[in-house]
């Protein structure tokens, strides 16, 4: 397929334009992003709501843990958060304890009152003020720890956190995982990602953002165009190779991860596109040979 594919560029390649037999480095597709998902605390799974190979949407539930308990902990952190009644309790006391000063002031400047009676009106209104602001931070508390006890619920079900594909169970419903163990992993088949280790020779002439195509070895799967995304400048030094990677469109799902593939990379174009042939030119592309 490689030696048919670098023919094809070739003759692709415009008429006035020289054109040196590029080499078809080999690369392997592999997924853009891969992850696994793990509960974030002990508990028994209740349910796993795809099968290994399904699509998942980025957001979607995966698997949920048993929530019963943590549920009813979220309903009395909820019910705590929205009452009052400590808060309007301690302010009636307090201004109770403020009419009951304001009193024994009117009285104490008619002599009916003792010294004794104002102050301790005064400490009691003080008191009973303390004892409201700490029942108003009680009630923010209250409110925080429902926010708490909230995101702990929504924890115990998994999501995607992109769209993608499950490749495998690591534990199935009714088991119980260990915080942090692994329950579903996912991967993301679009974009494809291709690493290829090129000669530094080539690499005054690849530059992120330039487009080259890419060939399966196995020709049951067309070419497509592939853009650099990373073009290494750190060379290994004992191969004397520098790594590039490459992002292909999937977004047909045509291609699979771990396609070999050859990318036979060529001077660029002053448009960023691969000069053999260009992405934007009206040359005949290799898959329609």
């Amino acid at each position: 397929m490689t030696a048919s594919l670098l023919g094809c560029l070739a003759a692709a390649s415009p008429a006035d334009e020289p054109v040196a037999a590029p080499a078809g480095l080999v690369g392997i597709t592999a997924p853009y992003r891969e992850a696994t998902l793990a509960a974030v605390q002990p508990g028994r799974i209740a349910a796993i709501h795809h099968q290994e190979g399904s699509a998942v949407r980025d957001g979607e539930e995966v698997f949920a843990l048993d929530d019963g308990v943590q549920r009813a902990r979220t309903e009395i952190a909820r019910a705590a958060a929205e009452s009052t009644l400590e808060v309007a309790l301690a302010r009636a006391r307090w201004e109770k304890a403020q009419r009951d000063l304001d009193r024994l002031t009117r009285l104490y400047g008619d002599d009916s009152a003792s010294s004794k009676e104002l102050s301790d009106a005064l400490a009691e209104a003080d008191i009973t003020r303390l004892e409201h602001e700490l029942a108003k931070f009680a009630h923010e508390q209250a409110q925080r720890a429902h926010v708490r006890e909230s995101r702990v619920l929504a924890e115990l079900h998994a999501t995607a956190p992109f769209t993608g594909y499950v490749t495998e169970h690591l534990k199935h419903k009714g088991e119980s995982v260990d915080e942090s163990e692994g329950v579903i992993r996912l991967v993301q088949l679009d974009p494809l990602m291709i690493s290829v280790d090129c000669p530094v020779a080539l690499a005054p002439s690849i530059r992120v953002g330039e487009t080259y195509w890419v060939g399966p070895v196995d020709d049951r799967w067309k070419p497509r165009l592939g853009t650099v995304v990373v073009a290494g400048r750190v060379a290994n030094a004992a191969s004397q190779t520098f790594r590039v990677k490459l992002t292909v469109d999937n977004s047909d799902g045509g291609w699979m991860a771990g396609l070999k593939v050859a990318v036979p990379f060529t001077t660029a174009t002053a448009d960023g596109s691969s000069g053999h042939p260009s992405a934007h030119s009206t040359t005949q592309r290799p898959e329609d040979d």
